[in-house]
C-alpha cells in the first residue's frame, strides 16, 4: 500500500546501485530531507515523493559553547576514567600555554609577507566622523589606545579617512566592538576570488570523525600583517584623530578571501587531513580519543611555529557532538543547531515583504532538513512576487506554521561516506526532475544522504 500523502503523487522508481556518487553528486546544491526514509515495495523498487529543489545556501551561522582551562568540556562517553582525561587536556594547555591569548590585543603576527590592498582608482576616500554620545566616545578612546599599544594601529597622515562606530557584541552585552564604516572604500576595492569554504564539503569531512575539537582564533583578522604602501588607505577618524591599521581589520571587502586563504595554506603547508577551517575557527576531527590528541599537539605545534593565538575561553576540547555554523554535527549525522531553531520558533507572524524575506532567509539556511521545502514555502513566495499586495491568509499562516513545525522536530541526516554502497533513486514529471541518494547504516537500513530537484526549463518539456 503507497503512503498517503495530500499533496505528492507517489511514484514507483528502480533503484540503481552504485559503487560512488561522486561524478552523479552535486553535494553543494543538494536539499535533504528525514520524510525519504526507506519506504521499500521490493528488490528493485521503492515508492518516492517528489520535492522541490531549495535555492539559496547557507552562510555563515556559529554558536560555540564556552570553555575555560578548568572548565574543559569532556563526554563522558569518550573514557572511563574522566579525571584522567581532563589532566591530559590541562597539561596539554599549559604545555601550550604562549598559544593562548591572554586577553583581547594579546594577538599574534602570521609570519608572512605583508599582505596588499589594492584599489581600482587612485581617488582617496576621506568622511567625517560619526557624532558619538560621551560614554561611546570614551569607549572609542579607551580601545583605540590599547590598539596603539598593541601595534595594531598607528596615528595617520593619510588622506583617506574612514568612520568609525561601536557595534553591540553579544558576549560583553552592550556596545563595545569597534567597526569602520569602510563602504566608500569597499567600493573603490579590488576583488579577490579566493573561494569561501562550501559548508557540505566540510560535512563531507567529518563523516568518520567520532572525536572533535573547535579552535577559535584571537581577533583572527588582526593576525594579518597589511603592507606599508597600503596602511594609509585603512586609516580611520574619530573625534580625536586619525588612525591608519598595520594589521588587516574588520570590515573591509577583501579581508574574508585574504585571512582564509592564508590559514588554509598554512594547513596544506604541513600536510593536515584532520583539520579544516572556516575563516577563523577551526575543527580538529580524529578517529579515536588517542590519535586526536597526538592531532591537537601538532596544530598547538603549528600555532607556535606560526604565531598564532587562539582564544581559550571560545575554544571546546574532546566532543563526540560539535557545534559548528548553525549545525549539531557527530557520529556521522547532523542536525540544525538548537540554538536557532529556537529563535526561529518565536520569529512572528510577518507584516510586511522585508519581515517575510528575513524569515524565509532565516528558513532557508536549513532547507535541506525541510521535506517538500519549496511547496511548504510556495505561498508565500507568492507575496514576494512584483506589484502583489500583501495579504496575509490563512494559507500564508499555515505554510509559516509548518515551516516552523517542520524545524522544531529535530531532523537528522546522515554524512555521505564515501565507503558505504550509495542506492541513487531517480523520478520525473511532466514539469520537474528529481533524484534521491541514500546509503545503508551497519543493519542495512537506507538512510538519505542527498536530495536534488529542479523545475523543468521550457525547452526541456517539450521534449518529453
Amino acid at each position: 500500500m503507497l503512503p498517503s500523502h495530500s499533496s505528492h503523487q507517489w511514484r514507483r522508481v528502480q533503484i540503481q546501485r552504485l559503487e560512488s556518487a561522486v561524478n552523479l553528486v552535486k553535494f553543494d546544491n543538494w536539499t535533504f530531507s528525514e520524510s525519504f526514509r526507506s519506504n521499500p515495495i521490493g528488490p528493485e523498487y521503492e515508492y518516492v515523493p517528489f520535492v522541490q529543489p531549495s535555492i539559496s545556501r547557507m552562510k555563515c551561522l556559529s554558536s560555540n559553547s564556552l570553555t575555560t582551562e578548568d572548565q574543559v568540556n569532556l563526554p563522558q562517553s569518550v573514557t572511563e576514567n574522566k579525571c584522567e582525561l581532563r589532566k591530559k587536556v590541562k597539561d596539554l594547555i599549559k604545555k601550550f600555554d604562549s598559544v593562548f591569548s591572554k586577553d583581547k590585543y594579546d594577538i599574534g603576527a602570521l609570519r608572512i609577507e605583508p599582505q596588499r590592498i589594492v584599489l581600482n582608482s587612485d581617488l582617496s576616500v576621506s568622511l567625517k566622523p560619526y557624532r558619538t554620545s560621551p560614554v561611546e566616545e570614551q569607549e572609542i578612546k579607551s580601545q583605540v589606545e590599547k590598539l596603539l599599544q598593541a601595534d595594531v594601529i598607528k596615528e595617520s597622515n593619510s588622506p583617506y579617512s574612514s568612520p568609525v562606530t561601536l557595534a553591540f557584541k553579544r558576549d560583553e552585552g552592550k556596545k563595545t566592538r569597534l567597526c569602520i564604516d569602510f563602504r566608500k572604500l569597499n567600493v573603490l576595492c579590488k576583488s579577490d576570488s579566493e573561494p569561501l569554504p562550501l559548508m557540505d564539503s566540510l560535512l563531507d569531512k567529518l563523516s568518520k570523525a567520532k572525536i572533535f575539537s573547535s579552535l577559535d582564533l584571537a581577533s583572527g583578522y588582526w593576525h594579518v600583517p597589511i603592507h606599508p604602501k597600503d596602511t594609509e588607505k585603512l586609516a580611520f577618524c574619530t573625534n580625536f584623530g586619525l588612525y591608519e591599521w598595520c594589521r588587516l581589520p574588520f570590515g573591509i571587502k577583501v579581508a574574508p578571501a585574504i585571512f582564509n586563504r592564508l590559514i588554509r595554506r598554512i594547513l596544506t603547508k604541513y600536510k593536515i587531513d584532520f583539520a579544516c577551517n572556516y575563516f577563523d575557527d577551526i575543527i580538529v576531527y580524529s578517529s579515536s580519543e588517542l590519535v586526536h590528541w597526538k592531532h591537537l599537539k601538532t596544530i598547538f605545534e603549528i600555532c607556535e611555529k606560526e604565531n598564532i593565538k587562539l582564544k581559550l575561553s571560545k575554544c571546546v576540547f574532546v566532543q563526540t557532538k560539535i557545534s559548528f555554523l548553525g549545525y549539531e554535527i557527530g557520529q556521522g549525522k547532523v542536525s540544525p543547531n538548537n540554538a536557532n531553531i529556537e529563535t526561529i520558533s518565536k520569529l512572528q507572524p510577518p507584516i510586511n515583504v522585508k519581515e517575510l524575506q528575513r524569515f524565509l532567509g532565516s528558513v532557508n539556511v536549513y532547507n535541506k532538513f525541510i521535506p517538500q521545502y519549496v511547496e511548504l514555502r510556495y505561498p508565500l513566495n507568492q507575496l514576494l512576487k512584483k506589484d502583489v499586495k500583501f495579504n496575509w491568509t490563512n494559507e500564508c499562516q499555515d505554510a509559516f506554521d509548518k515551516l516552523k513545525e517542520t524545524l522544531t522536530t529535530n531532523p537528522v541526516l546522515n554524512l555521505y561516506n564515501p565507503d558505504v554502497t550509495c542506492h541513487f533513486f531517480v523520478d520525473a514529471s511532466q514539469k520537474s526532475v528529481g533524484a534521491v541518494l541514500k546509503q545503508p547504516d551497519a543493519s542495512n537500513v537506507l538512510h538519505p544522504i542527498a536530495y536534488h530537484s529542479r523545475t523543468l526549463r521550457d525547452y526541456e518539456k517539450f521534449m518529453l
